[in-house]
């Protein structure tokens, strides 16, 4: 990730930091050039302690734990760069400092939660009820809710994706079925919601990117190899103006699809952004669809 981005994560961090800190000067195990200048922007903290587990790498400008060792009243550790591991976790707690306590890594390894877990919530602002559905959070995944109702059925390798550290939301009503191969993936800030009785027959894709809507009605169903691109994946810019012509922002009506109750979605169909399908409308096999469509309409062709 850039460092834009990467400052992005840690203003979304920092509320969680500031919930445990408890005025406590913030030292870092492993330099990092832009979570420096995060503190410097956010807190005016000129001067960082950086820190070593290993002491023969302790230096003028690297402190070793030891040194600090057990001083967990003063100082919270935040570990911006190394995955969190639990031989890491161990070794942090040999020096007196427990996670999330005194310590806080900004980069957990990805989470998987199986179907039989019925409730998860971590200290990430991660909170899953999805008792019938795989669920797996990427790598700093962030702030997600998702709820799942449990009269919902899943199939082999169905499951719900989310990459983001912005956080995103996902409501899924009752009776909904995803057969085999079907994915949802969900990036920062996405909000998807999906009426009860929808079906997905199969090895459909359906991608949410940061700031996007997606919004289905009730009864619909969604026939095989189906692709669902709520957003672009990359800016584009005017070329006389170098403004952005297509921003991520939340709620913005460039940024939604939109599909009605009782909607029928053809086989390879490709459904793009900015696109309403009303209620009771028919999308033919192969179409692709981009645009506003109202109630009651056979929409087929490209």
């Amino acid at each position: 990730m850039n460092q834009e981005t990467m400052l992005y994560l840690y203003h979304k961090m920092s509320g969680m930091i500031e919930e445990r800190r408890n005025g406590r000067t913030i030292v870092l195990l492993g330099d990092s050039e832009s979570y420096r200048t995060f503190l410097k922007e956010k807190y005016g903290q000129e001067e960082v302690m950086l820190l070593t587990t290993i002491k023969k790498k302790a230096s003028d400008k690297v402190v070793y734990i030891g040194d600090i060792r057990h001083q967990n009243d003063k100082y919270f550790i935040v570990v911006p760069r190394f995955k969190k591991t639990l031989d890491l976790q161990l070794k942090l707690h040999s020096f007196g400092y427990t996670d999330f306590e005194d310590c806080f890594f900004i980069n957990h390894d990805k989470i998987s939660l199986d179907t039989y877990v019925d409730d998860y919530t971590d200290e990430y602002g991660n909170h899953i009820h999805a008792p019938s559905c795989q669920v797996i959070l990427e790598e700093y995944t962030c702030g997600v809710t998702v709820d799942v109702d449990p009269s919902c059925r899943f199939e082999e390798n169905s499951l719900i994706v989310a990459k983001t550290f912005g956080g995103a939301h996902v409501r899924i009503g009752k009776n909904c079925v995803f057969e085999e191969n079907v994915t949802l993936t969900v990036f920062g800030d996405a909000d998807v919601t999906i009426g009860e009785n929808t079906t997905f027959v199969r090895d459909t894709e359906i991608i949410v990117l940061g700031g996007m809507t997606l919004s289905i009605g009730k009864d619909c169903l969604f026939s095989f190899e189906i692709k669902i691109y709520c957003g672009d994946g990359h800016a584009i810019f005017d070329l006389h103006t170098r403004e952005r012509l297509n921003p991520q922002i939340k709620n913005h009506p460039k940024n939604i699809i939109s599909i009605g109750d009782h909607v029928w979605v053809g086989m390879r169909s490709i459904l793009l952004n900015k696109t309403t399908i009303g209620s009771s409308s028919i999308v033919g096999a192969g179409a692709i669809v981009k645009g506003d469509y109202p109630n009651n309409c056979i929409i087929a062709g490209t």
